[in-house]
């Protein structure tokens, strides 16, 4: 039905085409449903429509492939995180997902040899790095940049490296490094040398335990925020956008399920649709309403004065003036109503087919 009724909506640029369906949420539109059933009165759909569109529990986007393409999504097995390619979930459970990806190993080594006298220590986080005169002192400090401070322009980063000439900390950095942490697949215990190592591995090993392949992905709207795949977040936020200012399609849909829930559907004169409970419909036959009913229906059908139609209040002051209890009046309006002679509307204004009405009796 979904795809039936849907409306597709291609992103403005994405690295995989993707169509994405705007959805209504069963359980919202089932107790919508309910209260319009128990409240009675004809409420107009642009502003239900209003209402349900800021809700995120409401509204639910269905995401497909380009026609006719054997592209696939693929989620996460983890965490559920919906990807475009298999290659985004393996980064993703890479970094997020660590301790199910690979794990690592310590290994004693020879601790390094030289007269050490100082030992470079980072400005920034104040880990101790490697003495000035090491080998491996100009690599490991580009990867501590890279790894920890890539956000800050690397002089910058390289002026605030200091030397320390403690013994204590000089010996703290020789013992760290008599130590080396290897990398292991996390499934099968293979040795990787690096991270790009670890997922080509997992691509190429372990990819169906990690990554679910799926034709289309259901996203609720309250997901969208939390999508770490950028193509996902903006096609679901486009066709979003495109709702609010084009509320047709969703529209649409609401109609749809109200009518199929037994909500009656009409139009006024300018066109503007309105669900109730009960349909509205000529009077037939008048000779079995009461006098004071069928003067309600008069009072109803007649041109509005200064704008407004009757309500309950001002016929309970027009009636009560010929000696008619609250009660009977509100006994009387509510018969009218329920035989959809009146048309009472989220306002409290109540109208009836007739030369003065605003009510189209066509759905």
């Amino acid at each position: 039905m979904a795809a039936r009724d849907a409306k597709q909506t291609r992103p403005a640029a994405a690295d995989r085409p993707v169509f994405c369906t705007v959805r209504l949420e069963e359980p919202v539109a089932e107790k919508l449903a309910n209260r319009l059933k128990a409240d009675g009165r004809a409420h107009a759909l642009f502003d239900l429509w209003r209402n349900l569109v800021g809700q995120p529990n409401a509204i639910s986007f269905l995401v497909k492939p380009e026609r006719d393409s054997k592209a696939r999504f693929h989620s996460c097995a983890e965490c559920g995180q919906p990807f475009t390619s298999a290659e985004l979930v393996l980064r993703h459970f890479r970094h997020e997902h660590a301790a199910q990806a690979v794990k690592t190993v310590e290994k004693a080594i020879d601790p390094p040899k030289g007269n050490f006298q100082f030992v470079a220590r980072c400005g920034l986080c104040r880990a101790l790095l490697c003495p000035p005169n090491y080998h491996g002192f100009t690599a490991r400090l580009a990867g501590h940049h890279q790894d920890r401070h890539d956000n800050v322009p690397f002089d910058e980063f390289r002026a605030r490296v200091s030397n320390s000439s403690f013994p204590d900390e000089i010996e703290a950095w020789r013992k760290a490094a008599s130590v080396i942490e290897e990398l292991h697949c996390a499934h099968c215990d293979q040795l990787l040398a690096d991270d790009r190592e670890a997922l080509e591995h997992l691509k190429s090993a372990h990819a169906d335990r990690i990554a679910k392949a799926e034709d289309e992905l259901l996203i609720h709207a309250a997901q969208v925020k939390q999508l770490e795949c950028r193509d996902l977040r903006r096609v679901c936020t486009d066709a979003l956008d495109k709702e609010k200012k084009a509320p047709g399609h969703f529209l649409a849909l609401l109609r749809h399920a109200l009518n199929q829930k037994g909500l009656q559907l009409f139009r006024d004169i300018l066109g503007h649709q309105f669900a109730c409970r009960y349909r509205p419909r000529h009077v037939s036959p008048r000779d079995q309403l009461t006098p004071r009913q069928q003067e309600m229906l008069a009072l109803a059908a007649a041109p509005a004065r200064r704008g407004h139609k009757p309500n309950r209040h001002t016929l309970r002051d027009h009636f009560a003036a010929q000696g008619a209890s609250e009660q009977d009046v509100k006994a009387d309006v509510d018969g009218l109503v329920k035989l959809g002679l009146l048309v009472e509307f989220d306002t409290g204004q109540l109208d009836a087919l007739g030369p003065g009405s605003h009510i189209e009796n066509k759905t």
